[in-house]
């Protein structure tokens, strides 16, 4: 997808860990706990 939108591959991956950490410290900070695809998500792009 990174090659069809003209991404930088290793910025777009940087970004969506970021995302996917910010998601769950919201999900742990509203009393909830992370959600497992978000986990996978991220464990993946690590």
């Amino acid at each position: 997808m990174t090659d069809t939108l003209s991404l930088d591959r290793p910025r777009a991956r940087a970004w969506t860990l970021a995302r996917a950490l910010q998601n769950t410290l919201w999900d742990i900070e509203e009393g909830g706990t992370p959600h497992p695809t978000t986990l996978e998500t991220a464990r993946l792009l690590r």
